[in-house]
């Protein structure tokens, strides 16, 4: 059982064998992100077009999703219609999307933009907000614009240095995930 105490958390033997249990779901995760770590280094270009087929596939599928919770009980009327717009509008993207993998890395790169642009703009507000790390917000924040308005501007050459990155990322943790799963392997033995 784990226990508060004086801001330290102390963990029983209990709690250490379940975790450990699993030492085999951590070392597979950690080899999975190895692989694919991998293959997004070596192929970069079908890396994009699978990831951008799958964001194609999930726009479909949480388009259908909200359109059919939409229709549930208990919901106002604007609830109900954002539900509804929304996964319209995901539908008919995820369609347009599906219909060619160029079409589907447009989506991506647009998605992965608009995505940095608005994380960028949080962090700037949080930044006017906050005193404590508002240095590393303000810096963080006009990355991410930067990073966002480049990927929008350039969206191939962006995208493939952001498969490397993946690739590079997911080895990392990858390597990280095996180390893990071995001590935690050896963790259960020692119990």
């Amino acid at each position: 059982m784990a226990t508060l105490d004086q801001e330290t958390v102390v963990v029983d033997e209990g709690g250490l064998a379940a975790i450990a249990q699993h030492w085999g779901i951590v070392l597979f995760l950690g080899i999975a992100s190895l692989i694919v770590g991998i293959i997004a280094l070596v192929w970069p270009g079908a890396t994009i077009v699978v990831l951008a087929i799958l964001l194609s596939v999930w726009l479909i599928v949480t388009g259908i999703f909200q359109i059919i919770r939409g229709f549930s009980r208990g919901l106002s009327g604007g609830m109900r219609a954002l539900l509804f717009i929304g996964g319209i509008l995901s539908l008919i993207l995820g369609i347009i999307a599906i219909s060619g993998a160029y079409r589907a890395v447009e989506i991506l790169a647009i998605f992965v933009g608009i995505s940095f642009l608005f994380q960028g703009f949080a962090s700037l507000f949080l930044a006017g907000e906050q005193k404590e790390g508002r240095g590393w917000n303000i810096f963080g924040g006009i990355v991410m614009l930067i990073g966002g308005f480049v990927i929008l501007g350039w969206p191939a050459i962006s995208l493939v240095t952001l498969a490397w990155i993946a690739g590079i990322w997911l080895i990392v943790s990858g390597i990280f995930e095996i180390i893990a799963a071995l001590r935690l392997r050896s963790a259960a033995k020692a119990l």
